[in-house]
């Protein structure tokens, strides 16, 4: 219901309403797994062209037939309803069977960045007592090391399983093979014989496990279930951008952020033939951006300025429909010129900036098109709530006022795996049932109900490791290893811009001998970067770490970022 009258404050007046057609706001969500979803939105046209990878195209029914191909064998596998399997890979096509697969028996998907140092693969995999551990060979030797310290099969999916003969003859003479236990071939031959086991329908059930560091920078498992990933989708697809199909989508967000899996599904329940890029590289973006004509682009700011590049003056974008960006803040100058940019080359789309975490399975607010405006991240989907929140009192605030954003909606995570205390410090239940979430950012709503974000309360931004893609940089994760030395007094971890990296950081110490020599010095370096290297993943690795001869600190004595910052 959109309520007409003003009380001035967004969480009951819902001004963003009036953006949204009836028929949608009335529209039911899904109650169903999130196999059955795609399943209903496929099953009436098998020809289509649904993926698009390494030039070869997969069709919805070649899609279905794989996914209960791959439910044979886990299920001939041992592997049942509740059952966890964790995956470390990129989307590459027999990752996308493998995930709705186990959907399709029941069975949780935990997805793990590819990043993750030897031991935290072991960690994951015990703590969430993983029945099978799906693994990319592009994550490199480290996984051989595995095999030695777990006692559960291993299943190598390649780069380029789903490569065309030419391409996959290539791939396969400049990269050593990783050993498993079964490549994708075998383990689809456990279950050749097998029939097709029955579809689980259990759509309240855990669905997915994926991983965010919140504001303690520990990683903590994000709980999904199958109706957080379809009302995500549903709220996608009848929203804003359910108005224009898009012909083509460029798609290059990796499982193992909420973002790409929760927006995969919404691509394979759209209608849409999806592009998959494992390449994350902004140049090789752009070019295929270009090449395919993709009319929908789902990514960061990064790539704004790749697709501009003088290289491109003369070519047209007049089938760009949509280019949609998260992840990151956008400066307002970049933003008007991209914009800019995009009309002088004929495209009616405009840059659309988005919000949202991973614990609402995604996006929470959106820009699209004409609906938006500079500087915000737009108007919170139909089906969720904002409001902004005092921090000292907890009172809610009206319009343009700054406070923590908070955001009720019906994709809110199930709760954090095994961490019933941190779940508590993020998540609340109203008078009413519904669940709030707290996003650790400032922020204020205005009259129209466009949210703007001022700041972090959690410093959190993205960064490019040297395999390419793009991971959650966590600086204070970085911090809390570096403070574990009892040499150290303070510690302050800020990010460097980079062109290549998008953000590298660099760690500030302070030490508690005043006195200490410089061989002193040199040898706590080489210490803390080797504890780095052994404890972190590969793009949490401190680029440098410089010792002061003391900290910055602001009035309240922390340490003081934005002076740190200015050093660099």
């Amino acid at each position: 219901m959109i309520n007409n009258s003003k009380t001035g404050y967004p969480s009951i007046d819902k001004p963003w309403l009036k953006y949204y057609k009836k028929e949608a706001l009335e529209a039911p969500l899904p109650e169903m797994t999130m196999y059955e979803y795609v399943w209903k939105a496929n099953k009436d046209n098998l020809s289509k062209k649904l993926f698009r990878y390494f030039g070869t195209s997969i069709t919805s029914g070649e899609f279905i037939a794989n996914v209960e191909k791959a439910a044979k064998s886990f299920s001939t596998m041992g592997i049942k309803a509740g059952d966890i399997v964790t995956i470390m890979s990129m989307h590459t096509p027999e990752t996308i069977y493998a995930v709705y697969a186990l959907n399709y028996i029941g069975a949780v998907t935990n997805l793990v960045y590819m990043t993750l140092a030897e031991q935290e693969v072991v960690n994951t995999l015990t703590e969430t007592n993983s029945k099978l551990l799906l693994v990319l060979d592009a994550a490199g030797e480290k996984i051989e090391s595995v095999r030695g310290k777990i006692d559960i099969p291993i299943v190598v999916l390649s780069v380029a399983d789903s490569m065309p003969r030419y391409l996959k003859v290539a791939y396969r003479l400049k990269n050593k093979a990783i050993k498993g236990d079964y490549n994708w071939n075998d383990f689809l031959n456990k279950g050749k014989a097998a029939t097709v086991p029955e579809m689980n329908k259990d759509h309240e059930k855990l669905a997915v496990i994926v991983y965010t560091s919140g504001s303690t920078g520990e990683p903590k498992g994000v709980m999904l279930s199958n109706d957080d990933i379809n009302k995500h989708a549903s709220q996608d697809l009848n929203g804003l951008y359910g108005e224009v199909i898009p012909k083509t989508w460029l798609f290059i967000l990796p499982p193992f952020l909420a973002y790409g899996t929760a927006h995969l599904h919404v691509a394979i329940c759209s209608g849409t033939e999806i592009i998959l890029q494992i390449q994350m590289d902004p140049e090789k973006v752009a070019k295929n951006i270009y090449k395919y004509s993709a009319e929908f682009f789902l990514g960061t700011p990064a790539y704004i300025d790749a697709v501009m590049h003088p290289k491109y003056r003369k070519k047209d974008l007049s089938f760009l429909k949509f280019f949609v960006g998260g992840g990151g803040e956008c400066p307002e100058q970049k933003e008007l010129a991209f914009n800019k940019f995009l009309k002088e080359h004929n495209s009616k789309a405009s840059y659309s900036c988005g919000y949202g975490m991973t614990e609402a399975a995604s996006t929470l607010c959106a820009n699209c098109n004409e609906i938006s405006k500079i500087g915000s991240v737009g108007i919170p989907f139909m089906k969720t709530t904002v409001k902004v929140v005092d921090l000292e009192t907890q009172a809610e605030l009206p319009y343009g006022k700054e406070g923590e954003l908070h955001f009720s909606s019906p994709n809110n995570m199930m709760g954090y795996l095994h961490n019933e205390e941190a779940t508590k410090e993020i998540m609340y239940f109203d008078k009413e049932g519904n669940s709030w979430l707290k996003s650790g950012d400032l922020g204020y709503v205005d009259e129209d109900g466009f949210v703007f974000v001022t700041g972090r309360i959690k410093r959190i931004c993205f960064t490019r490791a040297k395999d390419g893609f793009s991971y959650k940089l966590f600086p204070q994760r970085i911090e809390e290893l570096i403070t574990r030395d009892k040499r150290i007094e303070l510690c302050g971890v800020v990010t460097l811009e980079d062109e290549e990296r998008i953000n590298i950081p660099v760690a500030y110490i302070s030490l508690r001998n005043k006195s200490a020599s410089a061989s002193e010095k040199k040898q706590l370096r080489e210490e803390l970067f080797e504890r780095a290297l052994l404890e972190l993943p590969e793009h949490e690795q401190p680029a440098d770490i410089i010792i002061l001869d003391k900290m910055p600190l602001t009035m309240s004595g922390k340490v003081n970022y934005k002076q740190l910052e200015r050093r660099i």
